[in-house]
C-alpha cells in the first residue's frame, strides 16, 4: 500500500504540473485526442477486417462488468477461462492457454510469469473500454507465443472536450462478502488530457452449494494514470498501471479430504474468521497464497505524415511474484511463532493492508521479472489498391530469484522480430498476406538457447451479395519453450507437483485453417459460423513420471504432435417486439495428440441462450448456459458431468439533478446449482463452482 500511495502522490504532482503547462499554452488545437489501439492494421472496424475479430465493449458505468472482466470475454464462442477459484483466471482460446495466448494491456504484452497454471491473467478491468479477441495464430504481428490467439485490452479514452469528469462506482457480492470500489477522474484542456483511476477489491472465501471453500480469498488494489498530448501531426500517450494482488489457492487437503464429504461439520470452525476479516488465513498450515506486484509503463508516439504514419511504443514491466504457505514443517513453526524473524507480523500487515512484506523475506518462491520492450510500426503510403505495414519488435527480459526455493532459474531473454503485412483490395475481395522472422535467445548460467522461426499468414475476405461475408484464413505460428518448460527443477506448491524441465525441447510450430461466414439482415438479424483446424508440431505438455519427490508427484515436460479442431454458430436477433432481443450460440471443440490421446483442459460442448429486455432504459437480461459432459480427458484428468445454470441481471438509470445514478444488479447461478466446470483446476479435488451470488452495483458521474 505504501508503494501505491507513493505512486499516487507522484501522479498527482505530475498532474498539477501538466495543468500548469496546459494553462500556459498559447496554441489551441481543436482536435480530439484519439488512440491508435486496433489490434490489427488495415481496418477501422471488425467488419472490414480480413481476420475475424471478436469485440466486447466494457460498460465503464457498470462495476459488475469490470470487476470480473473474464465473465464478459467468456461469452465469446471459442473462449473460456481456466480457473483456480474465482480469483485466478487464465484465458483459453480454442483449447490453448498459458504462454500460447498473448494478453495485451495498454498496448504492452503482459509479462507476469504467465507460464504458471495458478498465475492469473493479471488484467484488471478498471479503466478498460473494450477487449478485442483474435482466435488463432497471430505470430506475424505479435511474435512468439501467439499461436493460440490474442486478447487485446483497449484502455479508456480521454475526455472529449475541456473540463473535468469524475465517476464513482461500488459493488457488493453476497457469496463471498466481496466489495469493489472504483474512482476515476478525467480532464484536461486544449490538446493535453489526463486520466487518474483507482480501484480496490476485497473478497472473502467463496461458497459452493455445499459450503465455504477455505483459502479462496482475493484482494487487489489498482491505480492507473494516463497523460495524452495531441496535435494534427503528432500524438503521444503515456500510461501507467500499478496493481497489487493477493489470492489464496484452495487445496484438497483443506476442502476435499476433510470438508467435501462432511463440509458442514468442519468448515465453519476453520473458516469463519477468514471470511469475516481475512486476518487469519495464515493459521491454515496448508494454505498457499500468492502475492504479486505488477507495474506497467507504456509510452506510445504516433507521427502522422501526409500519406504515411510511424508508431513508436516503449514499454517497461516489473512483475514481482511471491508464493507463501505451509510447505515445510519448519516454515509452519516460524509462521505460527514468527517472533524471531518477524514473518508473521509482516504477513499480517500485508494481508490486511497489502503493506510490508520485508523485501524478499518469508516467501518460498520469490521472483522478479523485468521486461523492457520497443515496438515500431510504419504504415507506408498507399499504392493504388495496395496497403503496406512493416515493423520490428525488441524485448529484453531478466528473471531473478530471491526466495527460499527456486522453481525456474535466474535467466535473461532477448527477443527480436521483423515483419511485413500487405493488404490488396479488389472490387469484391480483400487479400492480406503477412510474413515475420523471429529470434529468441535465452541465457541461463552455463547454458544458452537460440530459437529462429518464420511465421506467415494469408487471408481472404469476400462478399456474397450485400449482406454476407466469407473469410478464409491460413496462418502459422511459433512458440519457443519458456523457462519453466526448459529448466524447472523443484516443488511447485501452487500445483502440488514436483516439476522437471527438459532442456532439449524445440519450439512449437502450428498452422491453422479458419473459415468464417457471417450474414446480416438489416439491423435485426446476424448469423455467424466459424470452423477451424489447428495442426501443432512438437506440442509441449507436462507428463507424470510415476515418481515422488518431497511427497509430491513428479511431472516432466515432453513433446508430441497434436491437432485441435472445432467450430461455433452464433445468432443474434432483435425481435419484432421492440423491447426484446436474444443471442444464441453453440460451440464444439476436440483436441488429440498424434497417438490418439486426449489433450487436457478441452472445453466441452457449450450452448448459451441470452434474452435482453429494454424498456425505457430499464434493462433486464436472462442468461441460460448448458455445458455437456467431458469424458474425453487426458491421463490423470477427471471427467466432468454436464450442467445447466441460470443468471439474471439488470440495470436502471435514476436522474439526479443534471447527473444520473446508475444501478446494476445480478444473480449468478440463480438455482444454486451444484456443478464442476471442466476448466476448473479444482475439479480433481472435487470442489464445486460458486453457488448463488447476488451482486449490487452503483455508479455516479459528475
Amino acid at each position: 500500500m505504501k508503494k501505491i500511495i507513493s505512486y499516487a502522490f507522484t501522479v498527482l504532482c505530475l498532474l498539477h504540473v501538466n495543468n500548469i503547462i496546459a494553462q500556459e499554452s498559447s496554441e489551441v488545437i481543436a482536435e480530439e485526442l484519439g488512440e491508435v489501439v486496433l489490434s490489427i492494421p488495415f481496418s477501422d472496424n471488425k467488419e472490414s477486417s480480413v481476420t475475424h475479430i471478436e469485440k466486447i465493449t466494457i460498460d465503464s458505468n457498470n462495476p459488475l462488468m469490470f470487476q470480473q472482466i473474464s465473465k464478459s470475454i467468456e461469452k465469446l464462442a471459442g473462449v473460456s477461462f481456466m480457473t483456480t477459484g474465482p480469483g485466478v483466471v487464465k484465458p483459453v482460446i480454442r483449447g490453448l492457454s498459458g504462454n500460447r495466448v498473448v494478453v495485451y494491456n495498454m498496448g504492452l504484452r503482459m509479462e507476469n510469469q504467465q507460464w504458471g497454471q495458478e498465475h492469473s491473467m493479471g488484467l484488471n478491468g478498471s479503466g478498460i473500454s473494450s477487449v478485442e479477441v483474435i482466435k488463432g495464430p497471430m505470430s506475424v504481428l505479435y511474435g512468439s507465443d501467439a499461436i493460440g490467439g490474442v486478447i487485446y485490452a483497449i484502455p479508456e479514452n480521454f475526455l472529449q472536450g475541456d473540463g473535468t469528469k469524475v465517476d464513482l462506482s461500488t459493488a457488493y457480492n453476497s457469496n463471498y462478502q466481496g466489495t469493489t470500489t472504483n474512482v476515476g477522474v478525467k480532464g484536461g484542456s486544449n490538446d493535453l488530457k489526463y486520466i487518474i483511476r483507482g480501484s480496490m477489491t476485497d473478497n472473502g472465501n467463496f461458497n459452493t452449494p455445499d459450503g465455504e471453500v477455505e483459502n479462496s480469498f482475493f484482494e487487489e488494489t489498482d491505480i492507473k494514470f494516463a497523460l495524452g498530448y495531441s496535435t494534427k501531426s503528432y500524438q503521444s500517450n503515456f500510461r501507467m498501471s500499478v496493481t497489487e494482488t493477493m489470492v489464496g489457492l484452495p487445496h484438497g487437503e483443506e476442502h476435499h479430504d476433510e470438508d467435501h464429504d462432511d463440509h458442514e461439520d468442519g468448515d465453519d470452525e476453520d473458516g469463519d474468521d477468514d471470511h469475516d476479516d481475512h486476518d487469519d488465513h495464515e493459521e491454515e498450515e496448508e494454505g498457499v497464497y500468492i502475492d504479486t506486484e505488477h507495474t506497467m509503463l507504456s509510452w506510445e508516439n504516433v507521427f502522422t505524415f501526409s500519406d504515411s504514419e510511424l508508431n513508436v511504443k516503449v514499454g517497461y514491466t516489473n512483475n514481482i511474484f511471491r508464493e507463501y504457505g505451509g510447505h515445510h514443517d519448519e516454515h509452519d513453526e516460524d509462521h505460527e511463532d514468527g517472533d524471531d524473524d518477524g514473518d508473521d507480523d509482516d504477513h499480517d500487515d500485508d494481508h490486511d493492508d497489502h503493506d510490508d512484506h520485508d523485501e524478499h523475506e518469508g516467501a518460498h518462491m520469490d521472483m522478479a521479472l523485468k521486461t523492457t520492450s520497443l515496438d515500431l510500426m510504419y504504415t507506408l503510403p498507399k499504392l493504388e489498391k495496395l496497403e503496406t505495414v512493416i515493423g520490428a519488435n525488441f524485448l529484453s527480459q531478466e528473471n531473478k530469484n530471491h526466495g527460499e526455493e527456486m522453481l525456474i532459474p535466474d535467466a535473461e531473454k532477448m527477443d527480436f522480430g521483423i515483419f511485413g503485412m500487405w493488404n490488396y483490395q479488389l472490387d469484391n475481395m480483400d487479400i492480406t498476406f503477412g510474413s515475420r522472422f523471429d529470434n529468441r535467445e535465452i541465457k541461463v548460467a552455463g547454458d544458452e538457447h537460440d530459437y529462429f522461426s518464420f511465421s506467415n499468414s494469408l487471408g481472404l475476405k469476400t462478399s456474397l451479395g450485400s449482406n454476407s461475408i466469407v473469410r478464409l484464413n491460413m496462418s502459422s505460428g511459433y512458440r519457443a519453450p519458456n523457462l519453466a518448460e526448459l529448466f524447472s527443477d523443484g516443488a511447485h506448491h501452487g500445483t502440488s507437483q514436483y516439476e522437471i524441465g527438459n532442456s532439449s525441447l524445440v519450439e512449437e510450430q502450428n498452422t491453422q485453417f479458419d473459415v468464417s461466414y457471417s450474414h446480416t439482415n438489416g439491423s435485426n438479424l446476424s448469423v455467424g459460423v466459424d470452423v477451424f483446424y489447428n495442426d501443432i508440431s512438437d506440442y509441449i505438455y507436462l507428463s507424470p513420471t510415476g515418481g515422488v519427490i518431497d511427497d509430491l508427484p513428479v511431472y516432466h515436460f515432453d513433446q508430441t504432435d497434436s491437432t485441435i479442431f472445432g467450430g461455433s454458430v452464433h445468432l443474434s436477433y432483435d425481435t419484432n417486439i421492440d423491447w426484446l432481443s436474444f443471442d444464441t450460440s453453440i460451440e464444439y471443440l476436440n483436441g488429440e495428440t498424434s497417438d490418439g490421446d486426449n489433450l487436457p483442459m478441452i472445453a466441452p460442448l457449450a450452448f448459451r441462450q441470452d434474452f435482453t429486455i429494454d424498456i425505457n432504459d430499464n434493462i433486464f437480461e436472462l442468461d441460460l448456459l448448458y455445458k455437456g459432459e467431458q469424458s474425453n480427458v487426458s491421463e490423470f484428468e477427471d471427467f466432468t458431468d454436464s450442467y445447466f445454470t441460470v443468471n439474471l441481471s439488470g440495470s436502471h438509470k435514476i436522474d439526479i439533478s443534471e447527473n444520473s445514478l446508475n444501478v446494476f444488479w445480478s444473480v449468478d447461478n440463480l438455482l444454486d446449482a451444484e456443478y464442476i466446470d471442466h476448466m476448473s483446476r479444482l475439479k480433481n479435488l472435487g470442489i464445486h463452482e460458486m453457488g448463488r451470488n447476488i451482486s449490487v452495483g452503483l455508479n455516479y458521474n459528475f
